[in-house]
C-alpha cells in the first residue's frame, strides 16, 4: 500500500528544505526496495512522500538504518572510506581540487574506488570550469570557508548524524540546531547574532545537521557541467545583467520519481527574468508541467569571511506572460 506522507519540515519554497527532500528521495530509491515518490502540498509546500511508510518515525528509522552501513571513517552511504580523499596531514592541500589539468589523474584514481564514486566526484568537481587559482571548479552547491575541505564538506553532517541519528528524523518533523555546525551554507538562517539569542548571547553559526546531510545526498541528481571558465549546476542560472548567479527551482504536485523528477528539474521551459532582486517566471509555461510554484535564492556573502556566502531566498513572482 502507498501511503501519502506529508514532511512538515521539509518545506519546498526553502533551498534546504527542498535540496534535503531531493536527499531524502534518492537515498530510499538507491538503499532500500520500497518504490517510493515525491510531490509537495499546493497550501503548504510542504514535501509530501508517496511510498509504504505510513509515519515519518518510519522514514527516519530507515535513515538512520542507511547512515548505520558506513563505516566509522565513511561519510557517504555505499562508497568506501577513502572519498572524498583525505588530506596527507593536517596542513595539506586538498587532494579533490587539483590542477584542471590534474583532473585526468584525480578520475582515474577516484575510478578505482569503484563506478558509483566516480559518479559522485563528475558531480562534486569538475575540469569545465576552474576557480581563481587554476583549480578545478567547485559544484555551486558547496561554498567552502576557511580550511574546508570537500572531504569535510560531507564529514561535518556526516559526523553529527553519526553521534545523534535523532537528527535524521528531526530533518523530517522539526529541525534541531547545533550551535557551531556550518550547515555547509545551504540555509540562511545558520547565521545568528546577539539579537536573536533570549539571553543577548554572542552569536555564533547554528546548522541543521539532519536536512544538510539529506542536502549532501541530492548531489547525484544535480548534474554538473561548465563553459571552460566558470562552473554551472543543475537548478542554477548564470547572472542576469552583471547580478549573481540564482538557483531555481520548481514545486510540483504530482508524486514524481527520481527519473521523472531529473527530467523536470533540467525542463527548458524553468526560464526566469531578474533584476538580481526578485526574479519572475511565466505561470503558462509551467503549468503544463504540474508545477504549481517556483522559487529562487542566490548566495549573499557572509561578512568577515572568504566564501560565496549563505543560500538566501528570493521572492518570486508568477505572470500570465
Amino acid at each position: 500500500m502507498t501511503h501519502r506522507l506529508p514532511l512538515p519540515a521539509l518545506d519546498g519554497r526553502d533551498p534546504l528544505g527542498f535540496l534535503a527532500a531531493l536527499g531524502l528521495l534518492r537515498l530510499l530509491t538507491r538503499h532500500t526496495d520500497a518504490e517510493v515518490r515525491l510531490g509537495f502540498d499546493e497550501m503548504t509546500a510542504h514535501a509530501t512522500l508517496y511510498s509504504p511508510y505510513d509515519t515519518c518515525d518510519q522514514v527516519g528509522d530507515q535513515l538512520i538504518s542507511i547512515a548505520a552501513t558506513m563505516s566509522d571513517d565513511a561519510v557517504i552511504p555505499g562508497l568506501p572510506a577513502t572519498f572524498p580523499l583525505p588530506k596527507s596531514g593536517t596542513r595539506g592541500s586538498d587532494p579533490m581540487r587539483v590542477a584542471r589539468d590534474n583532473y585526468p589523474t584525480l578520475h582515474t584514481t577516484i575510478a578505482a574506488l569503484g563506478d558509483e564514486a566516480a559518479q559522485w566526484l563528475s558531480c562534486i568537481v569538475t575540469d569545465l570550469g576552474r576557480d581563481d587559482r587554476g583549480r578545478v571548479a567547485l559544484t555551486p552547491y558547496s561554498a567552502p570557508s576557511g580550511q574546508q575541505t570537500v572531504r569535510s564538506f560531507f564529514g561535518a553532517s556526516a559526523t553529527q548524524i553519526r553521534a545523534q541519528p535523532h537528527h535524521l528524523l528531526a530533518a523530517l518533523t522539526g529541525w534541531r540546531r547545533v550551535t557551531g555546525f556550518t550547515g555547509e551554507y545551504l540555509d540562511h538562517r545558520v547565521l545568528h547574532s546577539t539579537t536573536d539569542h533570549p539571553r543577548g548571547d554572542p552569536g555564533s553559526e547554528r546548522g541543521v545537521p539532519g536536512a544538510t546531510w539529506l542536502a549532501i545526498m541530492a548531489l547525484p541528481l544535480l548534474r554538473l557541467a561548465g563553459n571552460g571558465n566558470t562552473a554551472t549546476a543543475t537548478l542554477w542560472r548564470p547572472p542576469q545583467s552583471g547580478g549573481r548567479r540564482i538557483m531555481i527551482w520548481p514545486l510540483w504536485r504530482q508524486p514524481l520519481d527520481l527519473i521523472a523528477i531529473s527530467a523536470l528539474i533540467e525542463h527548458p521551459d524553468l526560464t526566469f527574468d531578474s533584476d538580481g532582486s526578485h526574479v519572475t517566471v511565466s505561470k503558462d509555461k509551467i503549468s503544463a508541467l504540474g508545477v504549481f510554484a517556483v522559487a529562487a535564492a542566490h548566495r549573499r556573502p557572509v561578512e568577515g569571511r572568504k566564501s560565496a556566502g549563505v543560500l538566501v531566498p528570493l521572492p518570486v513572482t508568477l505572470t500570465n506572460s
